[in-house]
């Protein structure tokens, strides 16, 4: 009996440890870094299992777990830590830095985390912090002045208007100059397209509106971070599709482990605009001093002395503009799947009235480790957009146009007649009120991005995955000029409906083998070997209706006397071979060699295939030598060398019909079909069979080093020649042809590119870092065709374009220019007023001499304060505005001394210094307007000094946001472009006159102006 008892005691204590030893119990602690300071975002897991948590602000956590159980701390560029779960409800833990992770892991091409020491080319990484602290709509313009060789230029600060992104300057001429754009490593469109007929003889890009760049579609709330490859060895593994660069997306994911958060985000901003030319109040419309109601310009009399009042018509007409931004996401993650479900609504009302940009979208991404072979992953995203523009430019219904030129004694507020019609200051250009209520362009995007991958992990040597990518969006327009417009196609006001519908299709898909293997214990090599298949499909359809039956109103192609329509559809198609392999000695030197093999439809017959050679390398001395006790935590040297391509434009390696056209150069021409007669002849430019990519030649080296644990530095030196640029090349026109579209032109490009970063102040309550960029780089125009010294970039106006020109910058200014003598000095002609040049020239360039920019960021407690500053220095820009207006007499300049003369400085074609007095009008209008003036005389050098943002934002202690049942609660100030310091006379010199979609650069005439924002928001965790 005692032994049966006893039996049953043992059992009874063994069953009683086991159930103390399995009890939860909370743990909590604090997570530090090596300098004692608050790690927030550690992540905290339960080995073994799929329960974990994440450390707040302060670096506190709590965590359910039991006795014997194990808890692994994880942060990026640290050691990964484990602690055993004991009798105590408290484990604090200090982590320390990885010394082979100083430089962390960074997305490369085709989608592939990498160890960036172990990268031998610049790369610049972004956080998806960047787009939280100032939440640009377009994501693209969030990435102004944040990296060195990145330039970033808005169209306008209007809503849904475009984003110019360039790397290292233009690599071409006339093809496209923007990098590509991946996301999640599937590449999208870009594209800003202009809305015109095909029987549009003149740049569309001149006039319109500001369109979007399509990358405005996705939702900067769902960006983790962005690489931005810059070199040709960077991104050589896209071919010839890598010429410009390329920027990496990468969007947010479930985590494993992490189990449920939900995120929500409202933010309200205010915008206004930012900079407008000076304008005159004091004199009314007319010429001489005599008031004329049809004059078109403002040389009257003073408006107090015939009893006029004087209207701030600018005033008047801007109005603040309002955007709400309401963003919400679900993530979640267990031990094998993660999902995340991210929802957005954006409703921007802009500062020109009845202009607004409007976005829902929706991505839904996850994954899943079926098991130890298999996996796969996805994402989807479905955006709407609706966008209502403002006209832009050289436009009749120009908003600015109207606008500016309108004489300060009209009230453009009563910008209807009885009659309903339009009511403007002369009979030339429309009320810039009546264009934005009764001239409307509308805009409908539905897009699908989606891409899935599925990977088969046999063992560390042999890998497979297949990913494959979707991108298709309609974007249905409709553009109405209101009877009595002046801006519809025939000029005559009786009213235009247009309706543009594009479709585009881009399908993407790799085939990647990959896998590593050991030779000894210090050499590892890793290889990827794979294909590519790209397709890209688009169509292009416009009609247009004139001469309104029923002129009340109803705008329907039914109701259209005249009616016109075109159609466009392009289709291109590429396959590809690539390889990649990879050395790495002793995790101190790094050799990286690749090649990809690509065959196009845009390449001609002679030339099916092309090769692209990429090899790099780095070397992390700081570790060869030993010196991680130094001032030096982090030393490498890098060097590459790669070929990549920029593909040529399709349907150009063979010669088609097309109709003709033919214009004075002011009117749009005559064009087929003529009536009711059709007509087909060759195109001007012939074909050619032997077309071949563009080849861009890309070497460069660098230096990274990290000192005394807080100051980071990275330098980069490059050179990039791009060889066999496309020009359209002039040809004996006897050939039955003007132009050939030749592989002929060579550009070089050579620059350098520092960013320093470092912690001036690190304590426990109070840091601040600074992060610093510098670019500065020159190109020249080696080679055009034979007997050609400059060629069109892109038309523009008559006066002045964008040119190549041999020996120069690409894209420099080509105008009309003054007559000088010897000294440089003007020569004055009789009349008082200096002599044009027989001939045009170069007149300027819109290329800056260098751009900076400096990040200041204080963290005192649980309040971040941060402000950037962005610095450029040179680069021209023609102010168009500025000439018209001084010829029209609304500038203040024009305003000061109408009744004194002026003396031009300069000499007399005899040789004797000037001193012909003219009147202020001869002056303003021919000399500093655009009355005959040199197009040279209104290009400005610029600068700038900006507050590109400023932001604060405190994150609440967890005793007030766990009451409200929250798991965090932050809230924040910020504004953007609050100050502005420059020496521009016209609107913000950030601007483009022609847009994205554009290659010229540095163009102002009556473009929207820019503008500046206030913003609050707050962001609920549970």
């Amino acid at each position: 009996m005692r032994t049966k008892f006893s039996g049953f005691l043992t059992l009874f204590l063994v069953l009683a440890v086991q159930v103390v030893l399995a009890q939860e119990k909370t743990i909590s602690g604090n997570v530090i870094d090596q300098d004692g300071l608050p790690l927030p975002g550690v992540n905290i897991l339960v080995k073994g299992t799929s329960n974990g948590t994440q450390t707040d602000f302060d670096g506190n956590y709590s965590i359910n777990t039991s006795v014997g159980q194990v808890l692994v701390f994880s942060y990026v560029g640290m050691q990964t830590s484990e602690r055993a779960v004991g009798t105590s409800d408290v484990i604090n833990v200090q982590m320390q830095v990885a010394a082979e992770e100083l430089e962390g892991v960074v997305v490369t091409a085709l989608g592939i985390t990498r160890e960036k020491k172990a990268l031998g080319y610049a790369v610049s990484e972004i956080g998806g912090d960047e787009f939280e602290r100032i939440p640009e709509v377009n994501p693209v313009q969030a990435l102004a002045g944040k990296v060195a060789g990145l330039s970033v230029t808005g169209s306008a600060g209007t809503p849904g208007a475009s984003s110019k992104i360039v790397i290292r300057g233009a690599s071409t001429f006339s093809g496209e100059t923007q990098p590509l754009i991946v996301v999640d490593g599937v590449p999208i469109n870009n594209d800003t397209d202009q809305s015109s007929g095909r029987d549009y003889p003149f740049n569309a890009n001149l006039q319109g509106v500001n369109n979007s760049n399509r990358a405005i579609d996705i939702n900067p709330d769902d960006i983790e971070s962005v690489t931005v490859l810059k070199g040709a060895s960077a991104a050589a593994l896209y071919g010839s599709r890598a010429g410009n660069g390329v920027i990496l997306y990468t969007t947010k994911k479930g985590k494993k482990g992490t189990g449920l958060g939900v995120k929500i985000t409202q933010t309200i901003e205010f915008n206004e605009v930012n900079k407008l030319p000076d304008l005159q109040s004091r004199y009314a419309q007319g010429a001489g001093g005599v008031y004329n109601p049809n004059s078109s310009t403002s040389w009257g009399p003073e408006i107090d002395g015939v009893n006029f009042q004087s209207y701030n018509n600018v005033n008047n007409f801007f109005k603040t503009g309002l955007t709400n931004s309401t963003t919400a996401s679900v993530t979640g993650g267990k031990d094998k799947t993660t999902f995340r479900v991210s929802v957005e609504h954006t409703d921007q009302k802009g500062m020109i009235p009845n202009t607004f940009y409007k976005r829902i979208s929706t991505r839904i991404s996850g994954s899943n480790q079926v098991s130890d072979v298999f996996s796969y992953r996805g994402t989807v995203a479905y955006i709407n957009s609706k966008n209502r523009a403002a006209q832009n430019g050289s436009n009749l219904s120009g908003v600015m146009l109207g606008l500016l030129r309108t004489s300060p004694n009209f009230d453009i507020r009563e910008y209807e007649n009885p009659d309903g019609t339009n009511r403007s200051y002369n009979g030339f250009y429309d009320n810039p009120l009546f264009t934005v209520y009764r001239n409307p362009f509308d805009s409908e995007v539905n897009r699908i991005i989606g891409n899935v991958s599925a990977s088969l992990n046999f063992n560390k040597y042999l890998n497979f995955t297949y990913k494959a990518g979707i991108d298709a969006y309609s974007d249905r327009r409709r553009q109405i000029f209101s009877v009595s417009s002046f801006q519809n196609n025939s000029g005559d006001g009786s009213g235009e409906v247009d309706y543009n519908d594009l479709i585009k299709k881009d399908f993407y898909a790799d085939a990647i083998l990959s896998g590593e293997f050991e030779i000894g214990s210090k050499n590892l090599i890793s290889y990827l070997a794979g294909h590519n298949i790209y397709y890209k499909n688009s169509a292009d359809l416009y009609t247009r209706g004139e001469g309104f039956a029923i002129q009340n109103g109803y705008y329907n192609l039914d109701n259209a006397s005249n009616r016109y329509a075109s159609n466009y559809e392009q289709s291109e198609f590429s396959t590809a071979l690539f390889f990649e392999l990879k050395y790495d000695f002793n995790n101190q030197l790094y050799l990286t060699v690749s090649g990809r093999n690509e065959s196009s439809s845009t390449f001609g017959e002679n030339n099916r295939t092309f090769f692209y050679p990429s090899i790099s390398g780095s070397w992390i001395f700081s570790e060869t030598f030993n010196l991680k006790d130094s001032w030096l935590d982090f030393g490498k040297l890098r060097a590459s060398y790669a070929e990549v391509g920029i593909t040529p434009l399709p349907y150009n390696n063979k010669t088609f019909f097309t109709n003709p056209n033919i214009t004075d150069g002011f009117t749009n021409g005559l064009s087929f079909p003529y009536g009711s007669v059709n007509g087909f002849a060759y195109s001007r430019t012939l074909g050619n069979v032997n077309l071949k990519p563009e080849r861009k030649i890309g070497t460069e080296v660098g230096l990274a080093l990290r000192m005394f644990n807080r100051i980071n530095l990275d330098l980069t030196y490059y050179q990039e020649r791009t060889e066999d640029i496309l020009i359209s090349r002039p040809i004996a026109k006897s050939t039955g042809f003007a132009f050939s579209y030749d592989n002929s032109g060579v550009l070089e490009n050579k620059g350098i590119e520092l960013q320093l970063s470092g912690d001036v102040v690190k304590s426990n309550d109070f840091n601040w870092n600074i992060n610093l960029n510098y670019t500065q780089y020159d190109s020249e125009t080696l080679e055009l065709a034979d007997g050609v010294e400059e060629v069109s970039i892109e038309s523009a106006f008559t006066s002045i374009g964008s040119y190549a020109i041999i020996g120069e910058p690409v894209g420099v200014f080509y105008g009309t220019k003054w007559e000088r003598n010897d000294n440089g000095q003007l020569i004055i002609g009789s009349n008082g007023v200096p002599i044009l040049q027989g001939a045009q020239g170069g007149v300027g360039n819109p290329n800056p001499d260098w751009t900076g920019g400096i990040r200041n960021t204080f963290t005192y407690k649980n309040f971040t304060l941060s402000a950037f500053l962005d610095i450029r220095r040179g680069g021209d820009i023609y102010n168009g505005t500025y000439a018209r207006l001084n010829r029209f007499g609304m500038t203040q300049e024009s305003a000061e001394d109408r009744n004194g003369t002026y003396i031009i400085p300069g000499v007399k074609e005899d040789g004797t210094p000037n001193d012909i007095a003219i009147d202020a009008n001869t002056y303003f209008s021919s000399y500093v307007g655009d009355g005959g003036a040199a197009a040279e005389q209104f290009v400005e050098k610029v600068n700038w000094l900006r507050l590109r943002d400023v932001s604060l934002s405190y994150n609440f202690n967890k005793s007030v946001y766990s009451k409200l049942g929250l798991t965090g609660l932050q809230m924040s100030v910020s504004g953007r472009n609050l100050w502005l310091d420059t020496n521009y006379k016209g609107v913000d010199p950030e601007t483009s006159l022609t847009g994205a979609g554009s290659n010229i650069g540095g163009l102002d005439y009556f473009n929207n102006p820019g503008s500046k924002s206030y913003r609050f928001s707050v962001s609920l965790t549970f």
